[in-house]
Parts: C-alpha cells; sequence; structure tokens
C-alpha cells in the first residue's frame, strides 16, 4: 500500500514538471555530465551584436581526460571559451580548447573561467533557452539547453 501511495505521489509530481530527483538540468555524454547550462541576460542593444556570458558545469566520471574543443550555437557568430589566467591579477585569456581531468570536474562560473557569445544575433532575456552545441575531443557532440537568468542557484556552485 505504501508503494503504492509512493508511485502515485511520485508521478503527479513528475506531471506537474516537478522531479524531486533534479537540480537544475543536466546531460550525460558518455562519462562526461553536463551541469546546468545557463546565460546571463544582456541589455537591448540599438547596434546589435551585443555580447553575452554563458556558463556550465562539466564533470568528467571517467578515467581518462577529455577537452572541450567548440561550442556553436544560432543565436551567436562565434562563442570563445576565456579561461581565467593563474596569476596575482584578475585576467583572462581565449583558450582554443579546455580540459576536462579525468575523475575531475571544470566550471565555468561567474567570476571565472566562461563561455563568451561574440556577436548575438538577439538580446538574452531571463526566463528564455536557447541550444548550444558541444564539442568534445573524446566524448562527441552534444546539444543542451542553455537557459537564461541571472543566476544560478548557490547548490549549483
Amino acid at each position: 500500500m505504501r508503494l503504492k501511495r509512493f508511485f502515485c505521489w511520485f508521478v503527479s509530481l513528475l506531471l506537474v514538471g516537478v522531479s524531486p530527483l533534479a537540480n537544475g538540468h543536466g546531460y550525460q555524454l558518455g562519462d562526461l555530465k553536463i551541469i546546468h547550462p545557463w546565460a546571463m541576460p544582456t541589455a537591448a542593444s540599438r547596434h546589435g551584436g551585443a555580447g553575452g556570458m554563458g556558463f556550465v558545469i562539466v564533470r568528467n566520471g571517467g578515467q581518462i581526460a577529455d577537452k572541450l574543443l567548440s561550442i556553436s550555437a544560432a543565436i551567436t557568430q562565434k562563442i570563445e571559451i576565456n579561461q581565467n589566467l593563474k596569476s596575482d591579477q584578475p585576467a583572462m585569456q581565449q583558450t582554443e580548447a579546455l580540459e576536462i581531468p579525468a575523475g575531475a570536474e571544470v566550471r565555468l562560473e561567474p567570476g571565472g573561467s566562461h563561455l563568451m557569445f561574440m556577436s548575438l544575433k538577439k538580446p538574452l532575456v531571463e526566463g528564455d533557452y536557447f541550444p548550444i552545441t558541444l564539442q568534445f575531443e573524446r566524448a562527441g557532440k552534444i546539444t543542451v539547453d542553455m537557459v537564461v537568468q541571472m543566476q544560478a542557484k548557490e547548490a549549483i556552485y
């Protein structure tokens, strides 16, 4: 009887779009977990071509390192990977690939390494989402939804 009641409760939550197992949105590609991809809203630009920033966590549960080689999206002409330089002065540098060490995770987060959207075709509006495609050296390619929001919940970071 308890099992039946739990099952009914669980199915009801799923039907209204609430999953008790979910924390943000995530994706699996081989040994890689792509966790809560999100972008900050941008201001409307009179001239077009504004830039924006995106963030995500990539967790490698495997025993072999991988690399994020490229990111693409129809909403922008180009996406760069900007990596935080390890120095006394806060500085960013564009990198061609992002190493995802075996058994570790890489966090692209506010104030650190991030994705830079160059020449956006339209402003990023809070509550919207758009697809981006991530190309990894070993795991391959995956398309995920990037949610536009002011900030991610602290639990994600």
